[in-house]
């Protein structure tokens, strides 16, 4: 009977799709960095910072336009070959090349070059985050199922122990040797164990779709896990003190250095308002030509042609402009002002994730070492329930303890298994999370 339970939803959960396949830890974390939607969108978060970034870049080279007119005269217009006005109709028009380079504006360019690279740094690390996170929400996912199915499996050798049970019971009864009361106090113990086997199917089942959901995998197909070898228990990841492990993380987690490049980017950006106080110089340069149709030939030639009239009329210009700020109603300076504010929340956000990591840390720490003590308390409690659940069931075979007691002995072998299995697979979890902290790759290999 022990893992009939398990079949049981395998086979409610159907036989197409994933049936051919057992998902291992790192196979669940690899399929969502490469399907999960929040992921993705995420990505194209960063992509937005990147296309940000390469057009600061870009910004700092010199404009180029291209400009032509044509214009059809009717009435009195000016003709720019002449500079006098004409009353009749004629067409004339022009064409050129501009260009602008600005040479200084108080920095501006290079500290927004600077400011959306530190922006496009913290979108990678929140990308990188939330690839992490979702890989953490996954082993905790995983490490449900793997308590759950042990859970499952305890109460069904618990189901085992009282069938039998039940099985001399009837053979007993039979032959008169126990009272029918006697034999109605095990069904109902077997009855009880069945009970606990529906929750812990229940339970499995649930556990089984939460990681689907993360996953975002269709629930109608068949998944399941690999159930790896026996876990080794072993403490050397509590050796660490939270101060290292923390020191580790900074270098290893992408909070902290998302917060900082964050916090980086505000500081340019307040350097791109200031510039704006600064003086702007720019070079600029011009090609212009014209053409009209009253213009006149020098040559004294009745024959003007438009592209003669290009060549001839050719203008260049190269100039430079000088651009001072005097007044702007305290718009600049109420931009920095509001960007000094941003620095200032920025440098709280980054003492505010120091602080949530070393926290959570702390706290990981503390968990896996409780799991670990109560691991070992458990470890002895089983080895006593199982000698005092096996003396029990000597005893009540024997009529020498009553129903009531040998249920109190198999109730406590049940809890001390329980409690030993929730210890063990919350210490290998958080274990392999201070693991992760220190740079290890999440995963049961």
């Amino acid at each position: 009977m022990r893992f009939t339970g398990i079949l049981l939803i395998f086979l409610a959960l159907g036989s197409t799709g994933y049936a051919q396949k057992l998902w291992t830890l790192e196979d669940c974390i690899e399929y969502a960095m490469e399907n999960n939607i929040q992921l993705k969108r995420q990505r194209l978060v960063s992509e937005t910072a990147r296309n940000n970034y390469n057009h600061s870049r870009i910004n700092i080279l010199p404009s180029l336009v291209g400009f032509a007119n044509h214009d059809f005269n009717s009435g009195r217009a000016l003709n720019y070959d002449t500079y006098q006005w004409e009353n009749r109709e004629f067409q004339q028009g022009n064409l050129g090349l501009e260009s602008r380079l600005n040479i200084f504006s108080g920095f501006q360019n290079h500290n927004s070059i600077q400011q959306q690279r530190f922006m496009l740094l913290a979108t990678l690390e929140e990308v990188e985050r939330t690839m992490n996170d979702i890989s953490l929400n996954i082993s905790a996912a995983y490490f449900q199922i793997l308590l759950n199915m042990e859970l499952l499996e305890i109460a069904e050798n618990q189901l085992e122990v009282s069938t039998l049970e039940v099985e001399s019971a009837k053979i007993n009864f039979n032959v008169g040797n126990i009272s029918r009361g006697r034999l109605l106090e095990i069904e109902s113990q077997m009855a009880s164990d069945e009970y606990q086997v529906t929750l812990a199917l229940n339970a499995l089942s649930q556990s089984y779709l939460n990681l689907i959901q993360i996953l975002q995998l269709d629930p109608g197909n068949d998944f399941r896990i690999v159930r790896p070898e026996i876990f080794e228990i072993r403490e050397s990841v509590l050796l660490y003190p939270v101060s290292n492990i923390y020191d580790e993380a900074q270098v290893n987690l992408p909070q902290v250095r998302g917060a900082e490049y964050f916090l980086q980017s505000r500081e340019r950006e307040l350097s791109v308002i200031r510039g704006q106080h600064s003086p702007r110089l720019a070079l600029r340069g011009l090609y212009y030509s014209r053409y009209s149709q009253l213009a006149v030939n020098p040559l004294n030639t009745a024959d003007y042609p438009y592209t003669t009239q290009i060549k001839d009329n050719q203008y260049g210009q190269l100039g430079l402009s000088l651009t001072i700020p005097i007044f702007s109603g305290w718009n600049v300076r109420n931009r920095v002002s509001n960007a000094q504010i941003s620095v200032m929340d920025a440098r709280y956000q980054l003492d505010e994730t120091r602080q949530n990591l070393y926290s959570e840390i702390h706290q990981m720490h503390n968990n896996a070492t409780n799991a670990y003590t109560r691991h070992k308390s458990a470890d002895k409690a089983v080895l006593y329930a199982q000698q005092t659940s096996e003396y029990a069931q000597e005893q009540f075979r024997l009529g020498l303890i009553n129903f009531v007691d040998y249920q109190h002995a198999q109730t406590s072998l049940f809890r001390a298994q329980s409690n030993r299995a929730q210890a063990k697979y919350e210490y290998f979890l958080r274990s392999m999370i201070l693991d992760f902290y220190l740079g290890e790759p999440l995963g049961l290999e």
